[in-house]
């Protein structure tokens, strides 16, 4: 690991920012266990981490029932039943599969092995007791642990919990409050006027604690007030949160006061993390309670909650859901920062034969990243770079057959509109120089140019009112790919 950088966060405050891993386990060993546990009905349990066993309130079944349809009888009376001579059976009650013995019969002979004299049934063989039967509790015996704590519920656990008395289930649990800062929010569902934007950031938190377990408290949009701003803090507090987040003003702005209330209000554990995004990230210690500190800006605050809170929850006994890895080969280069841990967003996709990977722009140009991406790199300390054609490991965000429904459209792709619904259409922008090089190496599906870059591919031109003429161009070989046909046809594109 590389020393740590250095960074000066303002004119008069310092601070060398800890390594990726320092920090994560730093916040772990400064937040113990926090033991939160919530009583749920058992249809609101599919994802939750069980804090104590769940246990069989009944036996199932709860009596002797039949395993078949037929007839129960005793099975004394059909003792003198062989193949020289049948028994005629006064006794027997007709019973269906599922349902209670009558009383007296310990045994069920099927329909197709039965015939009938009148209203009395002909045996032809002896019945041994027990026969046809399903007895008491020979599924699940009343008492019994279902399930141990630590398990997650899976969809597939419900029937049988219930099927075996359980309405309820103890879960494990924690409480965040979020508190998004800044004059310039309106909330969510509200048209932002001039210089505003919308407080996505704690919807966005709730997104990602939910899955563990973790309710999430948001509170209403506070100004960016020093006074404001620590109210909101106890305000959340007061309610028994967990942890409490700040969104918004870790800036070095006029208006940027958020970091330094946080920093008020008790010991700094972490100031600041060097990782990309993650510098202005700030926690402290409040009565054993963590206080963070978060930027404004969408993917950092995505990103810095997965990599630090969501590592806490589980150690709280909250694990993530985890993420598949799998293989994938790089269309276009990675450069990264010496001494930063970095996430890079990639959109990956089948492409032939071989899954290949795109980088998404990252910073200030990509405020669409998080939406295209599919997939995401964790780029360590000390690499520098990743060059076009290497097989890295990544992330898959989502379910496996996204990679097959996924179309890599690289290049101008600024506008351009393409309707998603057999296949998912991902739009990835890099230089034409770039695009002619994933076409040449069949590293995308297409490759998008204005009218001033000529290619040798196979290409077909469009029209966009807004944005004039385009170029198209596939891969030598990848012409007859149903992807590419099925961008062409939704563009209206005829060949």
């Amino acid at each position: 690991m590389n020393n740590p950088v250095q960074l000066i966060r303002s004119d008069t405050h310092t601070c060398r920012l800890l390594p990726f891993e320092q920090a994560r386990a730093r916040i772990i060993d400064a937040f113990p266990h926090r033991g939160r546990t919530i009583e749920l009905p058992v249809e609101q349990a599919v994802g939750r981490v069980l804090a104590a066993p769940v246990l069989a309130e009944y036996s199932v079944p709860g009596t002797e029932v039949a395993e078949v349809d037929g007839f129960a009888l005793r099975s004394v009376d059909t003792v003198r039943a062989d193949r020289e001579e049948s028994v005629l059976v006064e006794t027997a009650g007709r019973v269906d599969t599922g349902r209670a013995l009558p009383d007296g019969a310990d045994a069920v002979v099927p329909i197709e092995d039965c015939g009938r004299v009148g209203d009395r049934i002909v045996i032809r063989a002896p019945v041994q007791s027990g026969d046809g039967v399903r007895h008491a509790g020979s599924e699940i015996v009343r008492g019994t642990v279902l399930l141990d704590t630590d398990h997650r519920v899976r969809p597939g656990d419900i029937g049988p919990l219930v099927a075996a008395g359980v309405t309820h289930i103890r879960a494990r649990s924690a409480k965040a409050g979020v508190v998004p800062t800044g004059d310039e929010l309106v909330v969510p569902g509200s048209m932002p006027g001039p210089g505003e934007s919308v407080a996505s950031n704690p919807v966005a938190i709730r997104a990602l604690l939910g899955p563990q377990g973790a309710e999430t408290v948001i509170h209403p949009v506070t100004p960016d007030d020093p006074v404001a701003v620590r109210k909101a803090i106890e305000a959340l507090l007061e309610e028994g949160c967990d942890m409490v987040v700040v969104c918004g003003g870790s800036g070095r702005g006029t208006r940027d006061v958020a970091f330094g209330v946080v920093r008020s209000l008790g010991e700094v554990v972490v100031d600041g993390v060097a990782a990309r995004p993650g510098r202005a990230f700030l926690v402290v210690e409040a009565n054993g309670i963590p206080i963070v500190s978060l930027p404004g800006r969408a993917q950092p605050v995505t990103l810095l909650t997965e990599y630090f809170l969501v590592p806490l929850l589980a150690a709280w006994g909250l694990p993530a859901p985890g993420m598949p890895r799998i293989p994938v080969r790089l269309g276009l280069a990675i450069e990264s920062h010496p001494g930063f841990t970095e996430t890079v967003p990639l959109s990956i996709a089948r492409v032939g034969g071989e899954v290949v990977g795109l980088r998404q722009p990252r910073g200030a140009r990509g405020a669409l990243s998080q939406l295209r991406a599919n997939a995401r790199l964790l780029v360590p300390d000390g690499i520098d770079q990743h060059p076009v054609g290497e097989t890295v490991l990544v992330e898959l965000m989502g379910d496996p057959d996204v990679i097959d429904r996924t179309i890599l459209i690289a290049g101008v792709v600024d506008g351009l509109q393409i309707p998603g619904h057999e296949y998912r259409p991902a739009l990835v922008p890099c230089s034409s120089d770039e695009a002619y090089a994933l076409l040449e190496g069949s590293a995308c599906h297409l490759a998008a140019f204005d009218t001033a870059k000529t290619v040798d591919n196979p290409s077909w031109c469009f029209h966009q009112p807004e944005r004039g003429t385009r170029v198209l161009a596939a891969p030598r070989g990848l012409c007859d790919d149903p992807k590419v046909r099925w961008v062409l046809s939704a563009l209206g594109i005829t060949r």
